[in-house]
């Protein structure tokens, strides 16, 4: 091909191919890097920047889903004066015939035969009860509870939580093995460096802190599972966030050895 068989630059469809092709690339970059981001869910008031941001996977300005949400509590229950005259008004009696409908789960006798459900004889009314308002409110994952807690009173939760409260739990002493004097160190010292409190300060027999459960004699699979839930952060309805910030720091297979320790009862279910 000689030079004359060349199309010269000015060349109408020459220069049409190059104004098509730039303005598809324009349009590409307007759809792609603003319009798309902006159309998103919880995009309004999104500027140019940040719709840019939001394409290509970067923060941006306005990020906050990491921020705790203000005036949210971690659940709905506090202990005040009137709260605790109210667990001591309950009817366990009557507790008793609500509790028909839970047995078939925690059983009759509040010792549950399924390793990943509590076991609730002889927890003190307070924690029965922040349980169940928590489950009640959301404030704890309701998918299964919430269905059974949903219908109750308030009252009703009161009762069910000084039956639960009567009902005698396992008796014994915690059964200790060789590797256990690294749980005891945890339980009744806790690990100052790493920020972990002791056990036995909340949940006895050192101090108790009100609604915090007795952990002797609990289902293994069931306490392994709630202190991974709340090392993840998927179990948030403690208080001050004292759980969450204890587990974090536990290692899974410091979880696992707890969770074997305090299941570890050497008696059967006393009466």
């Amino acid at each position: 091909m000689t030079d004359g068989d060349q199309p010269p630059l000015r060349d109408s469809r020459f220069a049409i191919s190059i104004g098509a092709t730039a303005g598809l690339f324009v349009l590409a970059l307007v759809v792609g890097f603003i319009w798309l981001p902006s159309a998103q869910r919880g995009a309004n008031g999104l500027d140019l920047w940040s719709a840019i941001c939001r394409a290509i996977g970067l923060p941006d300005g306005n990020a906050s889903a990491s921020k705790p949400v203000a005036g949210r509590p971690a659940s709905a229950v506090a202990w005040t004066t009137a709260t605790r005259q109210k667990l001591e008004q309950g009817d366990s009696i009557g507790g008793a015939a609500i509790a028909t409908t839970c047995n078939n789960c925690h059983g009759a006798d509040g010792i549950s035969t399924d390793a990943a459900i509590p076991n609730l004889a002889g927890q003190s009314a307070a924690a029965i009860y922040k349980q169940l308002e928590d489950f009640r409110s959301g404030k704890r994952y309701p998918a299964v509870m919430g269905v059974y807690v949903s219908p109750l009173s308030e009252e009703n939760l009161i009762d069910l939580s000084a039956y639960y409260a009567s009902l005698p739990s396992q008796k014994g002493a915690l059964s200790e093995g060789p590797a256990d004097t690294a749980m005891r160190r945890l339980i009744e010292v806790g690990d100052p460096l790493r920020g972990i409190a002791p056990c036995a300060a909340c949940h006895g027999p050192v101090g108790l802190t009100p609604g915090a459960p007795g952990l002797k004699g609990q289902q293994r699979a069931y306490l392994e599972l709630q202190l991974q839930l709340f090392k993840n952060g998927d179990r948030r309805n403690d208080i001050s966030e004292q759980m969450r910030t204890i587990a974090r720091q536990l290692t899974g297979e410091e979880i696992a050895m707890l969770a074997a320790y305090y299941s570890n009862v050497s008696n059967d279910v006393g009466r």
